[in-house]
């Protein structure tokens, strides 16, 4: 039986059994498991476990904060999946790697056996001869082929020139197709996790972090690129200069090519314990600067709120210990690379020493001339400088798949609510209805338990409620951003699951209570969303603006319609201008639908009424569906019906005159603590506020 705290109440895990606690500290979050034997004597406690006392409760709490200390994710070996996925992402760019990889080979080879051709012009020039009578025809023949290739580049110097020609355009070639290969699969990579996240339902977005997301996008994105690319080269070229080298050795003297060989075992086994040494750090490292970058991300998007409450230094603080979570991680990797660079030098000199002195023995014994001991030397040399390549090879590929974990993991992931498929549904004729709808945003207790209520076609339906009643997540639900936990929402007794997603939200038009403007025009931000904005006349555009009272404060722009709002639009426009456009874009498209969350909140008393005045002549002269989410009720008095939510249940439906006849009404009390008086109403839509004058008591 496993037992789990979080958050203020037991759980377990097994049985859904879960009691709360008020002793547990409000800060306490957490999430630990133990586990218990499966006796009968701790079934019975279990299962009587609204019997145990506040200490019982506290026992538990202490042992297991302490027992579950959270442990670092850890990182499972390699699979021939993961370096097979990682690799498919080169396929669309595999002509240019392939190209490069030609080049790679070109070069190397004729950068590999040059020098040993160059070398032997010291025993042509100084006529060495070897002392040992025994092995001068075997060395003679062995070199026969080296030889007669350098006494003809020594006369014939313009071949020469001209193999030196080949392998620096080859290395020119192999970078430039190397490095546009891996810039298109950095772009390719990140336009599919990009497609796939903005696909994503509103529960991913409710359990990660933008920030987050972002440094997935950008930095991991970078790593997983350069690592099938650059990285490939690279590597390609360290292992082909490495081997190849070691075989010239070994052609040139298996005598000090044994010696070698054992010398480089300590490297190889070095480089290898630190590429799962940098795996491990590169998904930690990762993790922390996503947790920075989010960090970063979240106070400069609210960085008017960090000012007013003057909270700029403690900002500082808090980004300041992200990142010295990022230094703690870098010094263990700079630790583990010194001890890996340190065991390096050491063999690379042990090995310089080794052939210097032992090759000095072979030349005495006539084993070796001064051109093929300087030309092991070269090509040792060569070796050795291609063994760290090899390493940071695999260390940049272990980056590669720490990073990637994440990255495939949001291209993968397949969103909850499709983005599309299903029906067409281009019109409402009976409405919309709400049958025993129960639901909870992600990780929180429900918010409606068994609502049912129905918005007729070519009807206005207002919501209202308190505070937190849910009125704005009625909404969320017919646009399909959540799917309810049970029950069903059908239009026109067809459920909507059954329904084109994006297709059905084409045919809304949508008012947020807060307004998003994108970093662009005015045009823009009107027939965004639009299937076809290039449709869009300008007769359209200033007609969905004046009904919005939008367009005598565009026309006053400098730029009109061409003016770039900024970011948000808080640059350039005001709270009621931004939600003015806002109503234009959802009047541009003539929807079937029109949802306003409050859609006049930011607006000062004469727009509010203008607004209020052409969205009514919208309503009454097209008939179109209407729901409207009151936050304040001077927009609702006219509305054909109203639904009254209060704690995740219906509690009232009627019109406004019939609810206000219900004494002790929950309507009616939320009209006269805001005061909306309807006796003195100006005319149709309009009503006059009632300031309640504050209430003296006298003591």
């Amino acid at each position: 039986m496993n037992i789990a705290c979080i958050s203020r109440c037991l759980f377990c895990t097994r049985c859904g059994l879960r009691k709360p606690s008020s002793s547990f500290s409000t800060n306490t979050r957490f999430l630990y498991t133990v586990s218990y034997p499966k006796s009968p004597t701790n079934l019975r406690r279990l299962n009587n476990v609204g019997n145990l006392r506040k200490s019982t409760y506290l026992f538990l709490v202490r042992n297991l904060s302490k027992a579950a200390k959270r442990e670092p994710a850890k990182v499972r070996n390699v699979r021939w999946k993961d370096l097979r996925d990682i690799f498919a992402l080169a396929y669309p760019c595999r002509r240019r790697i392939y190209t490069g990889l030609l080049f790679l080979v070109i070069g190397n080879a004729i950068g590999l056996v040059l020098p040993r051709i160059i070398f032997m012009f010291i025993d042509i020039d100084g006529n060495c001869e070897k002392e040992g009578n025994v092995k001068e025809n075997q060395t003679d023949d062995k070199n026969m082929y080296f030889i007669l290739a350098a006494k003809y580049l020594r006369v014939h110097y313009m071949v020469l020139f001209g193999l030196f020609c080949i392998v620096v355009t080859s290395y020119g070639i192999r970078h430039y197709c190397m490095h546009t290969a891996g810039q298109l699969v950095i772009n390719n990579l990140r336009q599919a996790v990009f497609k796939s996240v903005i696909h994503q339902d509103m529960n991913f977005f409710s359990r990660n972090k933008v920030g987050e997301i972002v440094s997935r996008l950008s930095t991991d994105a970078l790593i997983v690129g350069q690592s099938v690319s650059s990285n490939l080269t690279v590597g390609a070229r360290a292992f082909m200069s490495f081997f190849g080298s070691a075989a010239i050795m070994v052609y040139t003297s298996p005598e000090l090519s044994e010696v070698v060989t054992c010398l480089t075992a300590a490297i190889v086994t070095s480089g290898y314990c630190f590429g799962n040494l940098q795996r491990k750090y590169t998904l930690q490292m990762q993790e922390v600067v996503a947790a920075s970058n989010e960090v970063a991300t979240e106070k400069f998007s609210n960085i008017i709120t960090v000012r007013t409450l003057v909270s700029e230094l403690k900002e500082c603080e808090t980004y300041k210990e992200k990142i010295h979570q990022l230094w703690v991680v870098s010094r263990r990797e700079g630790r583990a690379a010194g001890c890996m660079i340190a065991l390096h030098e050491i063999a690379i000199l042990a090995s310089l020493y080794t052939i210097v002195s032992y090759g000095g023995q072979l030349m005495n014994i006539g084993t070796l001339t001064y051109g093929d001991l300087l030309a092991f030397i070269w090509y040792a040399s060569l070796c050795a400088l291609s063994l760290p390549g090899m390493v940071n090879f695999y260390t940049e590929l272990m980056k590669g798949l720490g990073a990637s974990a994440r990255l495939f993991e949001l291209r993968n992931r397949v969103p909850e609510i499709p983005v599309r498929g299903g029906l067409l549904k281009k019109s409402i004729t009976d409405g919309i209805t709400f049958k025993n709808v129960s639901f909870g945003y992600p990780n929180r207790s429900l918010l409606f338990t068994d609502v049912s209520f129905h918005i007729p076609a070519g009807k206005t339906t207002a919501v209202v409620g308190p505070s937190g009643s849910g009125k704005s997540t009625i909404a969320n639900l017919i646009l399909r951003l959540f799917d309810s936990n049970s029950g069903h929402i059908l239009v026109d007794n067809v459920d909507l699951k059954s329904i084109d997603p994006s297709f059905w939200r084409q045919q809304i038009g949508t008012v947020a209570q807060e307004p998003i403007l994108f970093s662009t025009t005015i045009r823009n931000n009107i027939i965004y969303g639009s299937k076809h904005p290039e449709l869009i006349m300008d007769v359209q555009l200033e007609e969905a603006s004046s009904l919005a009272n939008a367009l005598n404060f565009i026309k006053n722009l400098p730029d009109g319609f061409e003016t770039v709002v900024g970011e948000h639009g808080t640059s350039m426009l005001s709270g009621g201008q931004r939600q003015r456009i806002a109503i234009a874009r959802a009047l541009i498209n003539d929807p079937m639908m029109l949802i306003m969350d409050e859609a006049t909140s930011a607006l000062d008393a004469a727009s509010e009424d203008l607004v209020r005045k052409a969205i009514l002549r919208l309503i009454k002269s097209s008939r179109k569906t209407v729901l409207i989410i009151a936050h304040r009720l001077s927009t609702i008095k006219f509305a054909d019906q109203i639904v009254v939510i209060n704690n995740g249940r219906v509690e009232e439906t009627g019109t406004f005159d019939e609810l206000m006849l219900i004494e002790d009404g929950l309507f009616k009390n939320l009209v006269e603590k805001q005061a909306i008086g309807s006796d003195n109403s100006i005319g149709e839509g309009d009503f006059s506020v009632q300031l309640i004058p504050p209430l003296v008591v006298d003591l």
